[in-house]
């Protein structure tokens, strides 16, 4: 069995962390929970309620959170809401589960490198009682498709270059796990991080190399696979 000399792991969120229930991830979008609320704690209409988000910044290249204390909203309250609707369409997985405390143990950092904000990242995990609002054991930085202003996010060609740039991670020693090679690991690979890994869960080989990547069944066979 292959060996990885990794020092630091780059994790996607959504379809390599979680799993779903449901076609869809929730009932409302954030930003029509974050509506909902600010109606309920002016008493506003829909339309102001959204205009007056609006005013608080760049919904393009912003997170919804960094407006609450501006829209007078506590975090938790906010919190809650996502986690509750989250809760009915996600689920963290088992081996996602195993390979966060795995590498955790073995002092092993991995950050969340993911469309979703920080606070959308720790909903999420929240659902599976690896996060609260404060904060994840399981992971050591969040690098949300917003950290760099970039309307692209993290679909844009500068957002993992970006990473290793101004965080001053190796790429030779680290590894970015996701579930879609387009997304995932072919703009790692092209900006020099040495390991991409695609977790797809539906294929029949533990392992195999393809695209310039691993591709692998289990987060489980990946732990086994880091040195």
């Amino acid at each position: 069995m292959m060996k990885l000399a990794v020092k630091r792991i780059l994790m996607d969120v959504d379809g390599t962390m979680t799993g779903y229930l449901t076609a869809s991830t929730m009932d409302l979008s954030p930003l029509r929970h974050l509506i909902e609320l600010v109606m309920k704690r002016h008493g506003i209409s829909e339309s102001e309620a959204e205009q007056r988000i609006r005013r608080c910044g760049d919904l393009d290249t912003q997170c919804l959170s960094e407006f609450l204390p501006e829209l007078d909203i506590e975090p938790s309250e906010y919190f809650d809401c996502l986690k509750t609707d989250l809760s009915k369409h996600i689920f963290i997985t088992e081996d996602t589960v195993y390979f966060l405390k795995a590498m955790k143990e073995r002092g092993i950092p991995v950050c969340a490198a993911t469309t979703n904000s920080r606070f959308m990242t720790l909903a999420k995990l929240a659902v599976g009682g690896l996060a609260d609002l404060n904060g994840s054991p399981f992971l050591s930085a969040y690098h949300p498709g917003c950290e760099f202003r970039d309307p692209m996010g993290k679909f844009s060609e500068h957002y993992f270059p970006n990473i290793l740039k101004h965080h001053g991670y190796d790429p030779e020693t680290t590894l970015m796990l996701g579930d879609e090679p387009e997304r995932d690991l072919f703009p790692a690979l092209k900006a020099g991080i040495r390991y991409g890994v695609i977790v797809d869960r539906n294929q029949k080989e533990e392992y195999v190399l393809r695209d310039g990547g691993i591709f692998i069944r289990s987060l489980k066979k990946l732990t086994e696979m880091i040195d």
